[in-house]
């Protein structure tokens, strides 16, 4: 199913159990939306342009940017930050090599994607990267469901959009399609039922199940 997203551009998606959390690529804001109505219900203002985010069942990780002017990759250096809407925005810690684009959490261990470097990086508490996985295509989204990645990714030209699976300690070879996305996709969450994409350019949230994954809170 496709909606309109009421955030311009979203980019990075985050379910807490009770409302989707969304990045604006427009703007670099945070918006919390109500689900069903996709109104929002609140906004926020990160120190620097936000990227991916993700829930940590008590709080959430986000990749902050910092504005350049033109893609300089000397000055594209990216932050991971701590966020909560009661105690705001705080830096945690520098990307590894300085770059990120998406996140995911679970059972405490904070994984990172690169789509230039075509990298999945499993992070230790203090950001240094444990795992690294290299991919034959850009990851521009990603969440952890039943211990295993549920990706989207794209080509060289940040095209062909697909949905992809693989397990959180297989090696890349083992990655499996599971469906095309006939646009642009960015960013995946699961709300415990349905998975759900951004198309950023299309403005509008897209969700989708699949049979095998089991219908689950959280």
């Amino acid at each position: 199913m496709r909606f309109a997203s009421p955030v311009k551009g979203p980019q990075g998606l985050a379910w807490d159990g009770a409302s989707m959390w969304v990045t604006s690529a427009a703007n670099g804001r945070v918006y919390a939306l109500e689900p069903g109505s996709w109104t929002i219900r609140r906004e926020f203002v990160p120190p620097f342009e936000a990227l991916g985010i993700t829930y940590t069942g008590a709080d959430f990780r986000v990749i902050l940017a910092p504005a350049i002017e033109e893609q300089d990759l000397e000055l594209d250096h990216r932050y991971v930050y701590s966020f909560s809407p009661d105690a705001g925005f705080a830096e945690s810690f520098v990307c590894p090599d300085n770059s990120g684009s998406f996140l995911a959490h679970a059972n405490g261990t904070l994984y990172l994607s690169q789509a230039w470097d075509k990298k999945l990086i499993e992070l230790d508490e203090r950001g240094a990267a444990v795992r690294e996985v290299q991919l034959d295509r850009r990851p521009v989204g990603m969440t952890i469901v039943d211990g295993a990645f549920y990706l989207v990714t794209v080509d060289e030209e940040w095209d062909d959009g697909r949905f992809q699976r693989l397990g959180i300690g297989d090696a890349a070879a083992s990655i499996e399609t599971l469906r095309a996305l006939p646009f642009k996709p960015r960013s995946v969450a699961f709300d415990g039922r349905r998975f759900w994409t951004a198309d950023r350019n299309g403005h509008a949230l897209v969700s989708f199940t699949l049979p095998r994954v089991a219908s689950r809170q959280g």
